[in-house]
């Protein structure tokens, strides 16, 4: 068997990715409210295990990334990106930190620790068949009391 063919067959069979729409990537990083990092999510108050993208249609509808595994991330991975499944459009796109139990920490019902988007949505055009990048997004939280609390003089981490 000639070799050339044989590569070209190989490798494209690896490299194959379903395209059923546009994908969307973005990267964050974790900072107290009063500007500290946050060396590891372990650190988070309220604890933030995951980072969930959330795509709102500007010409109204539903979000594609609601209830999708596939658009949550380990909050210490720091960068994810969906399938390229998502509807061809224009989206308000933001990321929404995660508790352990799957729930939008967002809503601390306790009122003991904060945690938020830092950032405002960010309108973007998804196109079938390519990445649409966000800048580097911030995502706030409190540092957990283990990690430095509100020791303001110091980094939050173990």
């Amino acid at each position: 068997m000639d070799r050339f063919p044989f590569f070209v067959v190989l490798f494209s069979a690896l490299g194959c990715v379903s395209v059923d729409g546009g994908a969307v990537e973005a990267s964050w990083f974790i900072t107290t409210h009063d500007g500290r990092g946050i060396g590891s999510c372990a650190c988070t108050c309220p604890r933030v295990s995951k980072i969930r993208f959330e795509l709102v249609p500007t010409a109204g509808g539903e979000d594609p990334c609601f209830g999708r595994a596939s658009c949550q991330f380990s909050c210490d991975q720091r960068s994810g990106a969906t399938r390229f499944d998502i509807p061809p459009g224009q989206y308000a796109i933001s990321l929404v930190p995660v508790g352990p139990d799957g729930n939008d920490t967002t809503n601390d019902e306790a009122g003991t620790c904060r945690a938020g988007p830092g950032v405002a949505p960010e309108v973007r055009e998804v196109v079938s068949g390519r990445v649409t990048g966000l800048d580097a997004r911030t995502v706030l939280a409190d540092c957990a009391p283990e990690c430095g609390g509100a020791d303001e003089g110091r980094v939050c981490s173990r």
